[in-house]
């Protein structure tokens, strides 16, 4: 029978005590064997880490971690920490970027382009070390570890890079070979050259090496560059326009390990209405009457050597270098224009808390200690920008880092010659066109160290009269003097505005006495409101945007007004265009281009305009601050500002004088036609008609714009006192179908080639099913009428005139049988680059700018 479990005889325990000796021994070897596992594996042949060192050979780098080099080998060795009871060997700000470029700026992988900041962690799992970026996305700002930890393991982070340990010391420090961390793709090259299809490129290892020179340790960074080279058998045009050997693309990495800033810094919340950029996260630790989503401003570290004082020096400026590879005079222009900041930072109480210098020839542009503004080399010209290296976790700017496209100054001076001429070039007059580019250049560098700053753009800055911000884009403000001449003395501002001293007052000044920072954010929101301080940033500003105040490239308070005087500008300067808009000894053929910058000079301010009608009003405003939210623009504003608009579709506005014609012949070998000239049909020869269809088709986009159309519709069935999409359908056909049509056959031309332009745009808006059925409707009724009235004889016994009749076939095409019109002679021919750049809107890496 079964024993009960609860029976202990004497004899088990006798066994047990005889079996004592025995546990003793198992005990001993345990104490024994254990330590020489966790020293290291030393049963898996590993050696410690000197023995490593020692026997490859290795050159020491001592720093934040210590490197190793093998230059004969090509390698490059990291000596890692011991880990914590998690595996985790240190965290780390981590970015990378490309010390040099490809040299296109449609491409943007540019000289010395920044990737965004990231936390990373190195972290020891069994034999093998892991690169892993922490998900700041999500986190708990909760001083309970369980909390932290539930969020931490409900989103994935990332590992970036893995390898195997090669040496383990007895504490836990090891030694592992990150050459091929130094050689992946981290800046994401072989991604964005198949996302501008450019080419399928591959890494190609085989001509790659680490640069050994410069994977350098200091005290608070480690700093990885290599020389990768990527290939591909179908290179794109692109590549090929700008590399010696487009199917081996070459560019140096570089990648840094950063020590984490202190805790000392406190992130300042973000508001919509005071013009800084943002990070944002979810913090689960939120309470469940507040937002699930925290914003911190971004901006840099700046405090007082005496806190509480009104005015107080800096414990440590903010400095920026200009690139020492920018020539004179624009480097001095660089310096003058960036260093207008000072002014705003000695506004909100910081003495010396600025300044400007040009970067000495020992510093490392990517170095993360120091700001720079840098001088990018393009094979066309194109973007600036600005931002930096921000630290994800807090929004605190650790580097700022400006790229300033060197063609620019260039292209404003191209500007200024079309306006002015070349007569007063050198002379250092105001319409000397080198001075008005350099006014320019200043400009830009304050605009893109704003960025820099934490600044956004303030595109609503250009309708006050003060340009309130280098945080816009500034037009040339040219003016008509009483003599009927062209008035360039207040081409650009000097210094920032209103608004820039604002903005840096909230994004870096300290709370008064008794405020707390919420209370001293609302008292900056309602001096803005006080003294009539507008922002407004890109979503205002960009695409089919409709805020009156919002554009790029305009200027004024009334957009309307301004546009009718960028009109009188632009007939002054065609009416004098001539041969002395080139320098002498060039090609007149070269005039082309400069013509193109003054046929076009209205083209922004009438983007501007056109935003009137069925433009809104609004303000970021938040529950109880007082701004009105939403209102239209008044009926009387938005018909004046169609008539003007329209304006620009008149044949007398599109010609082009013989004058002009006249110096334009075909281009000579070797200048091969480019993207700053007209498109044509007539071969090499200029095309004035396809010159004014370009114009013609900037006019038609904006009007016949489908969100605009539907807004027309919406804003007329709520007030029947503002125009509907009806009103505006018909001013425009009225414009290109006038009763007395062109009397001469030269300005008949155009009139016709406006009306195909018209026509063709009616057809594609009422046939685009992304458009609203109600905007589709009332074109359909519009092209219905204008066909009745084209198949109208002028009068009895006159037929229908041949052009009437061609389009009246066109619309009964499209009405009848739902076909598109006959597109051989195609919509409005592209236009030249603009912006002055062209482009959209484009985020890089950690920068904040648009075209420029």
């Amino acid at each position: 029978m079964r024993k009960p479990l609860t029976s202990f005889p004497e004899t088990s325990l006798a066994k047990g005590w005889r079996a004592l000796p025995l546990l003793l021994l198992c005990l001993a070897w345990l104490v024994a064997v254990l330590p020489a596992r966790a020293e290291g594996e030393k049963d898996q042949g590993l050696p410690t880490v000197q023995e490593k060192i020692e026997a490859a050979g290795l050159e020491e780098r001592s720093g934040l971690l210590d490197l190793f080099v093998d230059e004969a080998a090509g390698a490059v060795w990291l000596r890692v920490p011991p880990a914590d009871d998690r595996g985790v060997a240190g965290r780390y700000l981590y970015f990378e970027a490309l010390l040099t470029g490809l040299g296109s700026n449609p491409i943007g992988l540019d000289r010395g382009q920044l990737g965004d900041g990231r936390v990373v962690q190195l972290r020891r799992l069994g034999g093998r070390l892991l690169i892993e970026e922490e998900n700041l996305r999500f986190r708990a700002l909760s001083e309970d570890p369980e909390e932290r930890r539930a969020v931490r393991e409900s989103f994935a982070p990332s590992v970036l890079w893995a390898g195997p340990v090669a040496a383990l010391d007895a504490d836990g420090t090891a030694l592992v070979d990150i050459t091929s961390f130094a050689l992946r793709d981290a800046h994401q090259v072989v991604a964005r050259l198949s996302e501008r299809q450019e080419g399928a490129f591959v890494l190609d290892l085989e001509r790659s090496a680490v640069d050994a020179d410069n994977c350098l340790a200091f005290p608070d960074n480690l700093v990885l560059e290599a020389r990768l080279t990527f290939t591909s058998s179908a290179p794109g045009d692109l590549v090929s326009a700008t590399v010696p050997a487009p199917e081996a693309v070459t560019l140096v990495q570089h990648q840094s390990l950063v020590r984490l800033p202190d805790d000392d810094y406190r992130p300042r919340p973000f508001d919509p209405r005071l013009g800084s950029y943002e990070i944002s996260f979810q913090d689960y630790a939120a309470p469940l009457d507040e937002p699930l989503i925290r914003r911190w401003a971004v901006r840099h570290r700046l405090e007082k050597v005496d806190p509480g004082a009104a005015a107080s020096p800096v414990t440590e400026p903010i400095v920026f270098y200009v690139d020492s590879g920018v020539p004179e005079p624009v480097r001095s222009a660089l310096v003058e224009g960036a260093s207008w900041w000072r002014e705003a930072f000695a506004a909100a109480g910081f003495e010396d808390a600025f300044r400007v210098e040009v970067m000495p020839p020992d510093m490392h542009p990517l170095d993360v200690r120091y700001n720079v503004i840098q001088w990018v080399h393009r094979s066309t010209r194109g973007w600036s920008y600005g931002g930096g290296l921000i630290d994800p976790r807090t929004g605190e700017m650790i580097k700022g880092h400006v790229w300033l496209g060197s063609l620019r100054v260039r292209q404003d001076r191209l500007l200024f010659e079309g306006l002015a001429g070349v007569a007063k070039t050198g002379s250092g007059a105001p319409d000397d066109p080198v001075e008005m580019a350099l006014a320019r250049i200043r400009q830009l560098a304050a605009h893109e160290v704003g960025h820099a700053l934490g600044l956004a753009h303030n595109f609503a800055a250009s309708s006050y009269d003060d340009r309130a911000s280098v945080m816009d884009y500034p037009p040339p403000r040219v003016g008509v003097t009483a003599a009927g001449e062209l008035d360039f003395s207040q081409v650009y501002g000097v210094g920032i505005g209103s608004w820039d001293k604002h903005a840096v007052a909230c994004a870096y000044g300290e709370p008064a006495a008794g405020e707390g920072e919420a209370e001293m954010l609302a008292r900056c929101v309602t001096e803005a409101e006080e003294r009539g301080l507008l922002f407004l940033s890109d979503e205002d500003a960009r695409g089919g945007s409709f805020h009156p105040r919002a554009s790029l490239w305009d200027d004024g308070e009334d957009p309307v007004a301004t546009l009718e005087r960028a009109l009188a500008v632009r007939r002054i300067a065609l009416a004098d265009f001539g041969a002395d808009r080139l320098a002498p000894g060039r090609p007149l053929a070269l005039l082309e281009e400069v013509l193109a910058t003054v046929y076009l000079h209205h083209r922004f301010q009438l983007a501007a305009a056109a935003k009137v009608l069925a433009g809104v009003d609004y303000r970021y405003a938040l529950r109880g601050d007082g701004q009105t939210a939403v209102r239209a623009v008044p009926g009387e504003d938005q018909r004046r500002a169609l008539e003007v608009v329209l304006s620009t579709l008149r044949a007398a506005e599109l010609d082009i004088g013989e004058h002009v014609l006249a110096v334009l012949p075909p281009r000579p070998a070797g200048f091969d036609a480019n993207r700053e000239q007209f498109q044509g049909d007539l071969g090499r020869l200029f095309d004035p008609l396809a010159a004014a269809a370009t114009a013609a088709g900037l006019t038609l986009d904006q009007v016949l714009e489908p969100t605009r159309a539907l807004r027309l519709v919406e804003q007329h069935r709520r007030n029947p006192a503002l125009p509907g999409l009806e009103e505006v359908l018909d001013e425009l056909s009225a414009v290109a179908f006038p009763q007395a049509s062109a009397s001469s056959p030269r300005q008949l031309a155009i009139e016709h080639r406006v009306q195909w332009l018209v026509v063709q745009g009616l057809i594609r808006l009422a046939h685009d099913e992304a458009v609203a059925v109600e905007v589709r409707r009332r074109v359909e009724d519009q092209l219905e009428e204008l066909r009745r009235e084209l198949r109208k004889p002028p009068g009895r016994r006159q037929p229908v005139s041949p052009q009437n009749a061609f389009l009246g076939r066109e619309i009964g095409r499209f009405l009848e049988r739902r076909e598109l019109p006959s597109m051989a002679v195609p919509a409005a021919p592209v236009p030249p680059p603009g912006s002055p750049i062209g482009g959209a809107h484009d985020f890089c890496g950690g920068a904040f700018d648009a075209p420029l």
